[in-house]
């Protein structure tokens, strides 16, 4: 009998080490394409920001951030559902329950949809009649058609968006960010493609909103069907339990959307409401410092992500060791990043903004020290 429990004692460790042997190595094929992908992203930033703000001039870049925040808002329809699946879906996928996880899938998904749907009813319609100056404030006092026609390809490129929105959430559950940090590498290289192509054609908002919306919206798109394609089990019917899943999804997804609706409000909301009520001079600038502290911010989060699914896993199995050593390098990473993030925004923001846009910025050391200070707290 104590032979058997030797046995079975050893066959648990080797299954335990070969767990989170695999667990370290997504998280390491994570972080390598999480490179390459803020590489493509920073660079598409540092190009994208001076050339739409070159090609379009202070009025027009005001109208085109005004654009694409108010468009931004929208995205709260997802309503944190993705971000509820990752950690039930950790699990069956850690319990090897195929059926569990297209539950989970599809009743996560099918009520998105439903919902952009409706939704798509009322604000195309209020998008595309109602007066610009209502919609936009003094970016819309001049009501041209560019500007109504920006603002329908944003809307209704992020009403589609909502659904695929979850793709990053999927691919976090499986453990497979790498997929979208390689779909979201080629996006950006097509995005800064699209961008060059544009400012040399074209002087319309709409045109640069369009290649801004819809590369992105494409990658999340083959992205999710990639998934299918790789797991066709998560399309089989569920059945009625799966519209019992989509109510406890939604339920937990509230404190998701807790946390989306309250990056959406320190983000999008302050560059489209500074786009309504300040002139053009004065709220393209604005839109440009949130740029420069949302860039890095994100590059933070994405190295992040891939310890959330990972994360779950480890609890299922209860590898606790390995969670505390994990969360514990973390930490660190993450303060040390901050505190680099401050130091540089304060003592050479003003320098690496004039290096960014080429042309002459005066940023007082408050305001530069303000910015690395949330960058700080905010990690």
């Amino acid at each position: 009998m104590e032979i058997i429990d030797d046995a079975q004692v050893r066959l648990d460790k080797t299954v335990g080490v070969a767990h989170r042997k695999h667990r370290q190595r997504r998280i390491t094929l994570a972080w390598g394409t999480s490179l390459l992908s803020k590489v493509a992203t920073t660079g598409v930033q540092l190009i994208a920001v001076p050339l739409v703000f070159r090609a379009l001039g202070e009025g027009g870049y005001a109208a085109y951030a005004a654009v694409t925040s108010s468009a931004g808002l929208i995205a709260v329809l997802n309503l944190g559902i993705g971000g509820s699946l990752v950690t039930p879906i950790a699990e069956a996928v850690a319990k090897s329950d195929d059926r569990k996880q297209a539950l989970l899938v599809q009743a996560g998904l099918v009520p998105l949809v439903l919902l952009c749907i409706l939704a798509s009813l009322a604000v195309i319609p209020a998008v595309a009649f109602l007066p610009l100056s209502t919609l936009f404030g003094r970016v819309g006092v001049a009501g041209s058609w560019d500007l109504r026609v920006a603002a329908l390809i944003a809307a209704s490129a992020t009403l589609a968006w909502c659904p695929l929105s979850a793709i990053t959430f999927l691919r976090q559950a499986y453990q497979e960010i790498h997929f979208t940090n390689l779909f979201g590498a080629a996006s950006n290289f097509l995005l800064c493609a699209g961008l060059l192509v544009a400012a040399k054609r074209s002087t319309s908002v709409s045109v640069f909103v369009a290649v801004f919306v819809l590369i992105p919206l494409g990658a999340s798109a083959v992205n999710l069907g990639w998934l299918f394609l790789q797991r066709p089990f998560l399309l089989r019917s569920a059945g009625v339990r799966a519209w019992k899943n989509s109510r406890h999804l939604l339920a937990d997804g509230i404190r998701f959307l807790g946390a989306g609706f309250s990056s959406i409000l320190l983000y999008q909301w302050p560059v489209y409401w500074i786009a309504r009520v300040m002139p053009a001079s004065s709220s393209s600038w604005f839109a440009i410092c949130m740029q420069a502290v949302v860039l890095p911010m994100a590059s933070v989060v994405g190295l992040l992500m891939p310890l959330w699914p990972s994360t779950a896993d480890a609890v299922a199995r209860s590898d606790h060791h390995w969670l505390e050593i994990t969360m514990r390098k973390g930490r660190i990473a993450v303060v040390a990043a901050g505190g680099c993030a401050f130091l540089i925004t304060l003592f050479f923001g003003e320098q690496l903004l004039h290096l960014w846009l080429r042309k002459p910025v005066t940023l007082g050391w408050q305001v530069r020290g303000l910015m690395g200070a949330y960058l700080l707290l905010a990690t």
